[in-house]
């Protein structure tokens, strides 16, 4: 990062390429949050910074490491070098490991765990009317945020961070726009005391980030002089690292959360060489940051990552396959064997189809020798397997296979839960990184809307998108919960899906239409639009009654049956939990409409002479209809 130097009278602080601590500087001699002037404030953030930095070098170091297990790639000085050692006569990379277990088990562990899309709910603890539907309306605004700032795409990379260097990060920033925003930071960004953080949980926190200068001037325009005045930076001293065309500046950010909920020393700095560009007071709980940690240690913040569980076994088979590599090229290729004084004309030892070798003597023999002992390739295929069993990823879902005789959808549910069962906490961790984000990112956005007036965001459905605001109320109080659902809790593959709904409507939980729906074929879509239209047309009817007390009377079409439900359930539904007079009137007046066109639409016949009533036959078994129906 930073090389920091005491502050002189008519001088700068100076950050550099490499890091060097003042000499004069005590660990525990800054409290910066506690600075009176801002010279003083942009010193000893810079300077702590730095020193924490310095401390820090392993964290660079491993991290590095771990990225070239994954991809061959390091994390800094990475601008115009070389993926790797490359052979000049044919340029191929030399040194790149044939086998890349790390890189095969990250990725499936990805994959499988990113499937789920974790679903941010809110619901009410006891609430009344009101409060169940500003929970509603808190669910479509949070929908259309994580749509908004493609949260799930982020969360996918952060799962691959938090896999490969142990911690995955994502930041809630406002962004120039004046709008939530979310971005991926690498953990060797952040930096945190390591005594502050010794049960993972700091006090303070410190960001290093190279920023464009225009945006930066951008996002704060009143420091414009300040931000033309800073020096270009670079992530480390590495030459490669320093060939780039960009106007970047190295940029420190701090946090120091407060004491207490009444506590008024909680601050948010942001520093560059040549001054604080921003200070204000920091009254929140938590950083603006979501944090998923793979393998979480003993002590300390920052976690343990899949790479560093298979480095070691990495690592020997590495070594294995350059042995076998270099033993096949020196031995393990074919040799002709010419007695010494027999007449072979060597002209005709060639490659060609069909020549012909004279000789005297003794015959010439073409001998290829064995050139590995079958040990080491049982050795390889041990350290391959076992590296598959740390992760607890199966080498068959890492190759997209299933095993043999697993064909029916109840097998393949139990072996995908076995499968899942492994990865359970990890699983979890995922899932409240969707809780953590939905309270920050509603938080940031309650606080835009208090400033300027109004926060909208877009609620995508499955009729389109529309415009939703933020409901201007107390929204992370106690009557909310937010609890957190994966989009689909049925199986993945087909016989599984199928197999799973067909079980719930032979018990009678789901009705055959609501079965259909579920096992969502993709050329059911217009089926299913049409045997839901009915349905969906009564239900809009009924919440614009509740809502918005928009009365929109029943008529002829409508499906009188199902009318006749569904309004007593939304009557018993949202009266006893304080639905205004007037809008329980309009229930009331609705379905007798719908009782009165019910009457109309009964048939006047006259009665005619009993016929004799022949013996029903026995329904059809369909595995389809629920038992007994």
């Amino acid at each position: 990062m930073a090389k920091v130097t005491p502050k002189q009278k008519n001088e700068r602080i100076e950050v550099r390429v490499k890091t060097k601590v003042n000499s004069d500087f005590k660990a525990t001699g800054h409290n910066w949050w506690k600075a009176k002037s801002k010279a003083e404030l942009g010193q000893q953030v810079l300077e702590t910074a730095a020193f924490l930095k310095e401390q820090q070098q392993y964290r660079w170091r491993q991290a590095s490491t771990f990225a070239r297990l994954y991809g061959n790639m390091p994390l800094t000085g990475f601008a115009g070098s070389s993926l790797g050692k490359m052979n000049t006569p044919n340029m191929l990379p030399i040194d790149r490991p044939t086998f890349n277990v790390v890189q095969s088990c990250t990725d499936t562990l990805v994959s499988r765990i990113a499937q789920s899309k974790p679903r941010p709910v809110f619901l009410t603890d006891n609430g009344d009317y009101k409060q169940r539907n500003l929970a509603k309306q808190l669910n479509q605004f949070i929908t259309g945020e994580f749509f908004q700032t493609k949260a799930y795409q982020l969360m996918e990379r952060m799962l691959l961070d938090s896999a490969v260097v142990g911690t995955g990060v994502l930041k809630v920033y406002e962004d120039n726009n004046k709008r939530v925003a979310l971005e991926r930071v690498l953990c060797n960004e952040l930096l945190v005391d390591a005594n502050d953080a010794f049960y993972g949980t700091p006090r303070t926190m410190y960001q290093l980030k190279l920023v464009d200068r225009a945006v930066l001037a951008q996002y704060l325009p009143e420091e414009r002089s300040k931000i033309a005045a800073a020096e270009q930076a670079y992530p480390d001293a590495s030459s490669e690292s320093q060939r780039t065309m960009s106007d970047q500046i190295m940029v420190v950010e701090a946090w120091h959360l407060p004491s207490s909920e009444t506590a008024e020393d909680g601050r948010h700095t942001i520093a560059c060489t040549s001054g604080v560009l921003l200070d204000e007071q920091y009254n929140k709980s938590t950083f603006p940051f979501v944090f998923l940690h793979y393998s979480p240690r003993m002590v300390g913040f920052w976690a343990q990552g899949l790479a560093e569980q298979l480095m070691g076994t990495q690592t020997e088979i590495n070594k294995l396959l350059i042995t076998i590599s270099q033993s096949i090229s020196l031995v393990g290729v074919p040799r002709v064997f010419v007695e010494d004084g027999s007449k072979v004309v060597k002209a005709h030892l060639n490659n060609d189809v069909g020549s012909i070798v004279t000789y005297r003597g003794t015959k010439p023999e073409y001998e290829v020798a064995p050139s590995v002992h079958p040990e080491l390739y049982a050795q390889l295929q041990r350290l391959i397997d076992y590296a598959y069993q740390q992760s607890g990823i199966s080498a068959l879902a890492a190759t997209s296979q299933k095993p043999a005789g697993l064909n029916s959808g109840q097998a393949l549910r139990n072996y995908d839960d076995l499968q899942s069962d492994r990865f359970a906490t990890l699983n979890k961790r995922f899932d409240n990184v969707a809780i953590d984000l939905a309270y920050i990112m509603i938080d940031l956005a309650k606080d835009i809307a208090e400033r300027d007036g109004k926060y909208q965001t877009v609620y995508p459905n499955k009729d389109g998108t529309r415009e939703i605001d933020l409901p201007m109320a107390d929204l992370l109080d106690n009557p909310f919960v937010i609890q957190c659902y994966d989009s689909s809790s049925l199986p993945r593959d087909p016989a599984g899906r199928k197999q799973a709904v067909i079980e719930d409507m032979q018990a009678g939980l789901i009705s055959p239409e609501e079965g259909r729906r579920l096992v969502d074929y993709p050329d059911l879509d217009q089926v299913n639009k049409l045997a839901f239209a009915a349905e969906e047309r009564i239900l809009q009817i009924l919440d614009e009654i509740v809502n918005d007390s928009k009365y929109t009377p029943p008529d002829p079409y409508i499906d009188i049956a199902r009318a006749k439900t569904l309004v007593v359930q939304y009557y018993n539904l949202h009266v006893p939990a304080g639905l205004e007079e007037s809008k329980a009137q309009l229930l009331r007046d609705w379905q007798t409409q719908v009782l009165e066109l019910e009457q109309a639409a009964m048939p006047q016949a006259a009665p005619a002479a009993a016929a004799p009533m022949a013996v029903p036959a026995a329904p059809p078994v369909n595995e389809m209809i629920p038992y007994g129906s």
